[in-house]
């Protein structure tokens, strides 16, 4: 059995890469997708999705139709060579375009080709249920991925790069910066704590759809680094955190929630979807969405008790459910089809 991988690699997303070495070092053979190769695909091999809409969507109608009927083409002609195919489901609605009939109808396709479903936590199995009515049977839950070891340290001092007091309590957002990231709520709930000793810091490169002007008049206490940080100095961003913020306002699964606490950074983030099942009281707060004071008061709240979380034995206890070789293990279980069905994220921890 070959796993082809639909990509094999992200830029400016490790997850793809630690996800092939963990499979490769459980025994299993990982080569890229190719529609040029699609010969080479055999009864008995697997093809493995990822943010499909990346390959069905293009910049305009045209080229989207082309895109969509070729990509229907080759998950059919898959199935009928006997390949087995499977969608990680990282994210219900595209970020980009959100929640169209299009893209409906595409993910119900694609939720009836496939041949099993992975999900990272119960909130995912429902709305896939719901919204393109997915067989539950298909459906398998297994966790995203830490970030531990991916980011070595370059000792950089971030602090005094960007002039930030030693002293003073840092809250950060890492990471590209979107529409749905909130950071219109960020920066209005910071200035709303009026809180002389904190200080914030925005690193990112933003989306073409979002707009920069609301990070205009941030203020002298709010640090911006509108560019893609890099993989060499992302954890040295990290660490010069006291904590991390993520403020969206929708959110499927969230690789910057997981980095967080890979870096041993507690976090503050509303209390939606997968964060429920990733953030536990011990390392997060999570605030009500629905409150428009939520985060103000969570932030402030996070400052007061920051001794709470130095303790790294929480941290330690939920990234030892999120190792790669037991996801590799669950993943390869889904390959043969001895996949655990969809239930909590069960702890193998203790």
């Amino acid at each position: 059995m070959t796993v082809f991988m639909l990509p094999i690699k992200l830029p400016g997303n490790k997850y793809m890469e630690l996800l092939v070495r963990s499979l490769e070092q459980s025994g299993l053979t990982v080569k890229p997708f190719d529609k040029k190769k699609i010969y080479e695909i055999r009864r008995g091999d697997i093809l493995h999705i990822h943010w499909p809409s990346f390959h069905y969507t293009g910049r305009n109608f045209v080229q989207t139709a082309v895109k969509t009927a070729v990509f229907l083409f080759l998950l059919l002609y898959l199935k009928l060579r006997g390949a087995a195919i499977v969608w990680t489901v990282h994210n219900v609605w595209p970020h980009k375009d959100g929640p169209t009939r299009f893209h409906r109808r595409m993910r119900i396709l694609l939720c009836r080709v496939c041949s099993k479903l992975i999900v990272m936590g119960d909130s995912v199995r429902d709305e896939l249920v719901a919204n393109f009515h997915a067989d539950a049977g298909k459906i398998i839950c297994i966790p995203h991925g830490h970030f531990k070891e991916a980011y070595p340290s370059r000792r950089l001092n971030i602090r005094e790069r960007f002039g930030i007091p030693e002293d003073a309590y840092l809250f950060a957002f890492i990471g590209q910066i979107s529409p749905y990231k909130g950071l219109d709520l960020l920066l209005r709930s910071f200035k709303r704590m009026g809180d002389a000793e904190t200080r914030l810091l925005i690193a990112g490169k933003p989306t073409a759809d979002f707009d920069v002007s609301i990070l205009q008049d941030a203020g002298d206490r709010v640090y911006l680094s509108l560019d893609f940080v890099k993989d060499e100095e992302l954890a040295d961003f990290l660490q010069a955190a006291d904590s991390v913020v993520l403020p969206y306002r929708n959110i499927t699964t969230s690789g910057s929630a997981i980095l967080a606490l890979s870096f041993y950074r507690p976090v503050v983030a509303p209390d939606l979807g997968l964060l429920r099942d990733y953030l536990t009281p011990e390392t997060s707060i999570l605030y009500d969405p629905s409150d428009p004071d939520g985060l103000m008061k969570a932030m402030r709240e996070m400052k007061e008790k920051r001794e709470r979380y130095e303790d790294v034995e929480p941290f330690d206890y939920k990234l030892a459910e999120l190792e790669w070789s037991r996801i590799s293990e669950m993943t390869s279980g889904v390959y043969g089809n001895r996949g655990r069905q969809v239930g909590r994220v069960e702890s193998e921890a203790g």
